[in-house]
This record gives C-alpha cells, structure tokens and sequence, in this order.
C-alpha cells in the first residue's frame, strides 16, 4: 500500500496494464489458433465500484443507487469474445467530464490496432445519437437494445400482432440507425439498434448475437469476489490499479481454462474446468510458497 499511494499518474497505470493485457493477448494468439481468426467481436461495456466516502475525489461519479450508495468510480473497457469467452483488451478509468462517444472512439481505434472488428456489441446505455456517428465513423458493425422512447413506443403499438420488423433510416437525434423489433422465445416484443443488414425473416438472430455480450455482469461479479483485493482506500490510483490488476488475473484465468480445456479434451468445453475460485487459491498458494 505504501508504494501503491506513491502512483500519482493515471495513464501511466492504465499503460502499464495495457502493456500487460497485449502480453497475454499475442501469447495466446501465437499459442492458439482461438485468436486467429480473420474478423473478431468486441464488447464495451461500463462497470461501477461502490464508492462510500464523501464525494470530493475527482474520478467519483454519480449514478443510480446500488449496493448502499449513489456515487461510484467507473471503468469502460473492452473485451473480445470468442467461443464464449472473453478476453479485456483494454480498460479506462472514465471521469465525470468524459464524454461517453470519445472513450468508445479511443477503445475502438485501440482495438483495431490488434484485431479486424467484426460486430461492436453495446449495452442500452450507449445507445445515444454521438456514439452511433463513433461507431459510423470507424466503419464497424454494431448492435445494442433500443431505449424505449416515444417514438420507438409508437412502433411496438403499430406491431404488436407482428412478430418483426425492419425500419430502416430510424430517426434517433440526428443520426440515423436501423431499428429492428423482433419477438424472443417467449414471445415478448424486444427492439434493437443496429447497422447490420439482415432480412426480416432471419431477425430471430439478433438474439443468439447479442448472447455473446450476456454473462458480462457475472464476469465482473468475477472480478470481485475472487480476484480483487479487498480495500477500503478512496485514492482513485488504487482503487484503478486494484481493477487493472483483478482483469489482467481474469484474462489470465480464462487462458489457462483454454490451456487446461485443449490438453485434457482436445477442444474448447464449454464450462470453465478451473473455478475462479479455485485459481485464486493456487495463485494464493504459490505466491506464499513458489517452490511448491
């Protein structure tokens, strides 16, 4: 903790894993064809730590109340997903001055450093007019839920005995999007916003897509309870180095399932062997004990 307080640079900490988070990467692209892939998925996505003190640090950010408190410190980070798992390339402490569209905008640059997108998948948060033009201007694919606002409202009353739909050129402040209604398995009506052309008839789709992004919340649940360190610090260059440190160890349990996965099964199953439970314990021991 005495060294850790020392850290007074933000980017040079989110560098530093950064740097760590390519080590694991190109290892596991050079090792395993997993990665090889000519096109791969993203995802972004926004996680929030539970801030308790009084909200004088600059990085703490208001929000709904969650777990005993209104204010948070957020990260926006973004991850590849292949074969049900995912790897964070990258991550951002986000400030209360950020603006959203920009940070997707850095991510996405960064990540077309290291991979061919494919499709760009987004939580219902992003859906606002300034991060569809970021997504327009570097030419990515994408798809995310739509809010419902009242115009999209009028679309589920004129449809409701339609099982899908199509609009192109959907209206959405000043940028336009293609929104796409579409009945789930239960048959209950759902709304996505997208720029990927798929005819009406295949629109059931989207579902199994959009799949690949669900699990994100139990990936940070993950994080929490298993691989981050515990403490009550409000310095913010802690609290980024405990998240940076807890996902480089999450990527690095991922890669070892794979590991494990390919030796024993000759494939990618799709159960993690090792618990992240179980991981942390072995790390744990051999750290107290490297020779064992």
């Amino acid at each position: 903790m005495y060294h850790l307080r020392k850290l007074n640079e933000k980017e040079e900490i989110e560098e530093t894993f950064r740097k760590i988070f390519d080590v694991i990467f190109e290892f596991s692209k050079k090792n395993y064809n997993l990665l090889n892939r000519r096109k791969l998925d993203i995802t972004i996505d926004v996680h929030e730590v539970p801030y308790y003190g009084n909200k004088t640090d600059p990085f703490v950010i208001g929000g709904k109340q969650d777990r005993g408190t209104n204010n948070f410190f957020k990260f926006i980070t973004c991850s590849i997903v292949v074969a049900g798992r995912r790897f964070t390339i990258d991550a951002l402490m986000m400030h209360p001055f950020d603006n959203q569209e920009d940070l997707v905008d850095r991510l996405i640059k960064r990540a077309k450093e290291k991979i061919h997108i494919d499709r760009v998948y987004l939580d219902r948060g992003f859906d606002k007019p300034k991060v569809i033009r970021v997504l327009k201007n570097n030419k990515v694919k994408y798809l995310m839920p739509k809010i419902k606002s009242p115009t999209v409202k009028q679309w589920y009353d004129k449809l409701e005995d339609c099982e899908a739909r199509v609009i192109k050129d959907f209206k959405i402040g000043d940028e336009i999007t293609t929104l796409i209604l579409v009945n789930d398995e239960d048959g209950i009506k759902r709304a996505f916003s997208t720029n990927l052309n798929i005819p009406v008839q295949l629109t059931h789709y989207l579902f199994k897509f959009y799949s690949k992004r669900w699990g994100i919340e139990t990936k940070y649940r993950q994080l929490e309870h298993d691989f981050k360190p515990r403490t009550t610090s409000k310095n913010f260059h802690i609290r980024l180095f405990y998240f940076l440190f807890s996902t480089c160890l999450f990527n690095l349990w991922v890669l070892i399932n794979i590991c494990v996965s390919i030796v024993i099964h000759g494939r990618i199953v799709e159960k993690p062997i090792i618990s992240s439970k179980l991981f942390a314990v072995v790390l744990y021991k051999v750290q107290i004990d490297p020779a064992g």
